[in-house]
């Protein structure tokens, strides 16, 4: 991601780009960037836009051999392309793209094994836009919140992002519902988060998991209710589940070497107030409690699968065999 901000920055750009990855955000946000950087504003002559482009390639081959329009450069959009899904011969046609005419491909689906995209890393550049770290997802909805003229801690930036998901679309459209909420006050509250913010599975899912840890039995079943409400699988429910619990014996095992927050926080990659959160959840558990609780989720997981029990007894009798523990 350096090299195409660098490029931006510099206004020097590559004959071909291709934008790919989990976080689709960060893909059109630069597809927009380069738009702007390249081509005037209303300039149709020198800007193409195309998607399926399997079956337009002669089309676009000669669009991007014609010279720019009294301008520097020409521009190819080609957004869902198809061009990894179909046998094509596009990945020839790239070494003889002109220098004064720049490709844009954005694909979800990507082969880096291909002719293609070994085409494009050779004579371009090829950006894979994955999901944000914590500290980034921080700064970035801090910096949005700003842009609308309202304050946010980072302590509650981590409260939004931990209830919604890592997803950048999602965290924009959540924070602009909690913007909307808030009028003409200018700081954003926790209520305000809790009040707006629809909590993803894996949020509601960690909120079951320390009630079973305290026990709280009127609560887990609560909670798990919402779940399926929410037609959330019960394999999913119960994949949540054990990856909470695991995460918990990490942080208990790790406690137990005199590590820091923070050293743990990197070490099982969540926020420092999360850690001081499971912390506080594992108070009076054992390392061996927490392995007999993912034990639990394993087995019944396996008798699931299996056929032995069905899925909602499994995961109720799951449930109760946690409150147990």
């Amino acid at each position: 991601m350096q090299k195409i901000k660098a490029d931006l920055k510099a206004r020097h750009f590559e004959k071909i780009y291709l934008f790919f990855g989990k976080e689709s955000y960060l893909c059109r946000a630069y597809k927009k960037q380069f738009i702007k950087a390249i081509v005037n504003e209303g300039d149709d002559m020198n800007y193409s836009y195309f998607e399926n482009a399997i079956d337009k390639l002669l089309e676009i081959e000669n669009i991007a051999d014609t010279m720019p329009f009294f301008a520097d450069r020409r521009l190819v959009v080609l957004e869902n392309s198809g061009l990894f899904k179909k046998e094509n011969d596009f990945a020839d046609y790239i070494p003889s793209i002109p220098d004064t005419t720049t490709i844009i491909l954005i694909d979800s689906e990507v082969d880096k094994r291909s002719r293609l995209y070994k085409a494009i890393s050779k004579n371009g550049y090829a950006c894979e836009f994955n999901r944000q770290s914590p500290a980034e997802l921080r700064d970035f909805v801090c910096r949005w919140v700003r842009l609308a003229g309202k304050q946010l801690s980072t302590g509650l930036a981590d409260l939004l992002i931990s209830t919604v998901g890592d997803d950048m679309n999602t965290i924009v459209n959540e924070a602009d519902k909690v913007i909307a909420y808030c009028g003409e006050r200018e700081v954003i509250t926790k209520d305000d988060i809790e009040a707006m913010c629809t909590p993803l599975a894996e949020a509601k899912v960690f909120d079951l998991v320390d009630a079973l840890i305290t026990r709280n039995k009127s609560k887990s079943f609560e909670i798990y209710a919402d779940l399926l409400a929410m037609r959330e699988s019960g394999f999913g429910i119960l994949a949540l589940i054990r990856k909470n619990y695991q995460r918990l014996l990490s942080v208990r095992e790790l406690e137990d070497q005199d590590l820091g927050i923070s050293e743990i926080a990197g070490r099982i990659q969540a926020q420092d107030w999360l850690v001081r959160k499971m912390k506080t959840q594992i108070r009076g558990y054992s390392p061996k409690k927490l392995q007999r609780a993912v034990e639990e989720t394993v087995n019944t997981e396996y008798a699931i699968k299996t056929g032995d029990i069905g899925e909602q007894l499994g995961l109720e009798i799951l449930l109760a065999n946690l409150l147990n523990i």
